[in-house]
């Protein structure tokens, strides 16, 4: 559900992403300036390209952490993956064990009680416990 959710979120991250470059690419430098305002007076092609810095270190920052979520997720996914598969073997393994213990516990009863056996069956005895 998580991988689901992660991936319908996908689009819009890439899509803002992707205005973001497109913006930056596009914007006259006199446009921008207008957009980014300095405590202190710069010449209008300084402030454009503070913006633009700004603008392409906080995109590459949420490319980043997105990759980074995109492979912590899919490392996290692996390892519920390995769980889920090491519970199963556990299952099974617990299935098999309920099953030979059911089958042992017919055979015990069908045992006679030890006070019955004649000691010139015991060997015989013996042999079907084993």
């Amino acid at each position: 559900a998580f991988k689901r959710e992660l991936k319908t979120k996908e689009p819009v991250i890439m899509s803002t992403l992707e205005t973001v470059r497109i913006f930056l690419t596009e914007q006259p430098l006199e446009g921008l300036e207008k957009l980014y305002q300095e405590p202190r007076e710069l010449p209008p092609e300084e402030k454009a390209q503070n913006v633009t810095r700004l603008l392409r270190k906080q995109a590459e920052e949420v490319n980043t952490e997105w990759e980074k979520l995109n492979l912590h997720s899919a490392d996290w996914q692996r390892k519920i993956d390995e769980a889920l598969e090491r519970l199963q073997e556990l299952q099974e393994a617990t299935d098999e064990l309920d099953l030979k213990l059911r089958q042992a516990e017919v055979i015990k009863g069908s045992w006679q009680p030890v006070g019955d056996l004649l000691i010139d069956s015991l060997q015989d005895h013996l042999e079907k416990v084993k």
